[in-house]
């Protein structure tokens, strides 16, 4: 028999190593996309057409972007400007994560001057460069990922 009188669905949960540890590369031990330009990209872009990662100037009012996310997660605008990647259970900023970033924008840049003007890390989900004054509707409440933050979960 089923509808409302089958019985409930067993849910079984298996915690697997993270996607960013899945994508990295051995050589580097780093995600691909903290040190590949073409593949942070198209990691990003899938984020912007699948989940409206945004806004475009995180500096801006970008009224438009919030409301219309706001309206797939039925809050208010102002709800959901706090909901960003800088607070999101995948967005990692370890300092181990921070280093990949920092060596992936090579010796020639200024990348901290970036990293900290961004306020970078790396988005568990899509597999990329993030920054924290973005986010996207695969937001997670519980986040960042820090060196503080790693250490609760053992």
């Amino acid at each position: 028999m089923t509808g409302l009188l089958a019985p409930a669905a067993e849910i079984s949960i298996e915690i697997k190593q993270s996607k960013a540890m899945d994508s990295m590369d051995d050589s580097e031990s780093c995600p691909v996309a903290t040190h590949d330009v073409e593949v942070n990209l198209k990691c990003r872009q899938k984020a912007i057409d699948k989940a409206m990662y945004g806004p475009m100037n995180p500096n801006e009012p970008s009224n438009d972007y919030w409301r219309k996310l706001a309206e797939g997660w039925r809050l208010s605008a102002g709800q959901a400007k706090k909901s960003t990647c800088g607070n999101c259970a995948a967005f990692i900023q370890t300092s181990k994560m921070l280093d990949c970033i920092d060596k992936g924008m090579g010796k020639d840049s200024d990348a901290w001057d970036v990293i900290d003007a961004g306020d970078l890390g790396y988005c568990e989900v899509w597999d990329f460069k993030c920054a924290s004054k973005r986010t996207c509707s695969a937001w997670i409440v519980g986040g960042p990922i820090t060196d503080d933050s790693e250490g609760e979960s053992e």
